[in-house]
C-alpha cells in the first residue's frame, strides 16, 4: 500500500536521494546506555499501556513526535541517538519507524535486519502491526520506504520513552551505504504536558494568530486578524479557511502554527484577510465526513457572526487531505465560497463526482506536486477539466520536484488572485 508521508519525512528522503549516491562503509555506533527492559506481555493492536491504546494504523498519517524532537535526518539510518523533547497532550501520535533503500536493494537489505520496539518498558509485537510501503523517486532513482504501523491513542500526560532497535546480522547495503553488523538504538524521551485549554473567541478583536475553542462545536482552531482589523468599523474583511493535511489530525492550534499557511501568518502583521484554520480529527478523508463537515460550516458561521466578514469574499484552501476537504466542502456548500485553492486535492474514490458542475460559478486554482506518490496529478487534472467542461473557471499548476508544493502559500500571486475573487 502507498501512503502519503508528512513533509519532514519527504525532506529526509530527498536528502537521501540527492546526497548519498557514493557508497560508504558505515561503522556500527555505540548504542546509548539504557535501563534494562522489564519482562511484560507483548503489546498487540488494541492493547493498553495505562490509559493509552496502541493501534495498528499507518504511522505517517498522524503527528509524529520525532518531527519536533530533534531527530537528525541527515544521519543515515541505522544510527544510535537519544533525543528529548516536550509536546502537549494530543489524541493520537504515530511512533512507527522504518527502513528505506534503493528499490532494487530493498528486499536484500531488509532481510538481515531484525527489529524491536518498546513504548515505555512494554515491547510491541511488531509482526502483529505490520507495515506500509512508500514508493518514491526523483529523476534518476527509485526507492522504497517501509514503515511500521504503530500509533498511540489517548496519549497521557507524563514522560514516555519510545525505543526502536535495529539488529543487523550481516553487513547491509541499502544502495547508498553499507552498514556494519551490530545493534543500533534510537531512543526518544517525550514529556507530554497537559492539553492546553483554549478560550472562546473574544468579542473584542485581538490582532495576530491565536488559538480558540468554538462555542457551538467541539472544534479548536486558529484565527488570524490583521493588525488593522477594526480601524474602520465599516470595513468588511475577506475570510480564508485553511484545512490541514492528515498528520495534524487530533493535535491542537499551537502545533498547527507550524503548518503551511498558519506558519506564514506567524510573521505577518497585516496579511489582508481574516484566516480561519480549524483542527480536524477522524479517519481517512476526515474533512469530507459529516462529523467534520457539519462542525466546519457551523464554525464558519460562528466566525461570521462574531467578526466583520464579507460574505461575498470567503475562500477555501487546504493541502493533502485538506485538499480533499476543499473539493468536498466546495461541492457540498458551493454557496459559501467565492474561490478555492486546493493543494494536491482529490475526491475519494478517485474520480469526477456527478455534481462537479455545482462548482461552475466558483473559480478554482489548484496546485499539485509532480512527485505526489499518493494522489497522481491526473486525479486533480480530471476534476479541473470536468469543471471547465461545465463552463467553470478552473486551472491547475503542476510543480516539478515537489510532493505537496506548500511553498506556494508564500507566493503573493496566489493571495492576490484569491482575494480578487468575489461572489456575484
Amino acid at each position: 500500500m502507498k501512503i502519503r508521508a508528512c513533509l519532514p519525512l519527504v525532506a529526509w528522503l530527498m536528502v537521501i536521494l540527492t546526497g548519498c549516491a557514493a557508497p560508504a562503509q558505515m561503522p556500527p555506533a555505540t548504542a546509548p546506555t539504557q535501563t534494562p527492559i522489564s519482562k511484560k506481555p507483548l503489546i498487540k493492536p488494541g492493547d493498553k499501556i495505562g490509559d493509552m491504546t496502541v493501534e495498528r494504523e499507518a504511522s505517517f498519517h498522524f503527528f509524529r513526535p520525532l518531527n519536533v524532537c530533534g531527530f537528525d535526518y541527515l544521519i543515515l539510518k541505522p544510527h544510535s541517538q537519544i533525543v528529548e523533547c516536550t509536546i502537549p497532550a494530543i489524541s493520537v501520535i504515530g511512533v512507527g519507524d522504518g527502513w528505506g533503500a534503493i528499490k532494487t536493494k530493498f528486499d536484500s537489505s531488509w532481510e538481515p535486519i531484525s527489529w524491536e520496539m518498546y513504548i515505555d518498558d512494554y515491547q510491541i509485537a511488531l509482526d502483529e502491526f505490520g507495515w506500509d510501503d512508500i514508493s518514491m523517486s526523483d529523476a534518476t532513482t527509485e526507492m522504497t520506504l517501509r514503515v511500521w504501523n504503530v500509533i498511540i491513542k489517548d496519549v497521557s500526560p507524563g514522560k514516555h520513552t519510545i525505543r526502536t532497535s535495529w539488529y543487523l546480522e550481516t553487513p547491509v547495503d541499502d544502495g547508498w551505504n553499507t552498514y556494519a553488523p551490530g545493534k543500533y538504538d534510537f531512543i526518544m524521551d517525550v514529556l507530554v504536558t497537559e492539553r492546553p485549554i483554549y478560550p472562546t473567541m473574544p468579542a473584542v478583536a485581538v490582532p495576530g494568530q491565536h488559538g480558540y475553542t468554538s462555542e457551538k462545536t467541539n472544534l479548536e482552531f486558529l484565527l488570524y486578524l490583521p493588525e488593522t482589523y477594526g480601524s474602520n468599523p465599516e470595513t468588511k474583511w475577506p475570510l480564508i479557511v485553511y484545512l490541514h493535511d492528515a498528520e495534524l489530525r487530533g493535535t491542537n492550534p499551537d502545533l498547527l502554527k507550524g503548518d503551511a499557511l498558519p506558519k506564514e501568518l506567524e510573521t505577518q502583521k497585516d496579511f489582508p484577510s481574516v484566516v480561519l484554520s480549524p483542527v480536524g480529527n477522524g479517519g481517512w478523508d476526515f474533512w469530507s465526513k459529516d462529523e467534520m463537515m457539519k462542525p466546519l460550516i457551523t464554525l464558519l458561521e460562528e466566525v461570521q457572526s462574531t467578526y466583520s466578514v464579507d460574505a461575498n469574499r470567503i475562500y477555501l484552501t487546504g493541502a493533502g487531505m485538506g485538499g480533499n476537504g476543499v473539493w468536498a466542502a466546495g461541492l457540498r456548500h458551493p454557496e459559501y465560497f467565492a474561490a478555492m485553492a486546493p493543494f494536491d486535492g482529490y475526491i475519494y474514490p478517485f474520480g469526477v463526482p456527478e455534481n462537479i458542475c455545482d462548482l461552475k460559478d466558483v473559480p478554482v486554482w489548484a496546485f499539485h506536486g509532480e512527485n505526489d506518490f499518493m494522489v497522481p496529478v491526473q486525479v486533480e487534472q480530471d476534476l479541473v477539466d470536468a469543471l471547465n467542461a461545465c463552463g467553470g473557471h478552473a486551472q491547475l499548476t503542476v510543480k516539478p520536484n515537489a510532493v505537496i508544493p506548500l511553498e506556494e502559500y508564500s507566493n503573493p500571486e496566489l493571495h492576490e488572485w484569491l482575494l480578487s475573487q468575489t461572489k456575484e
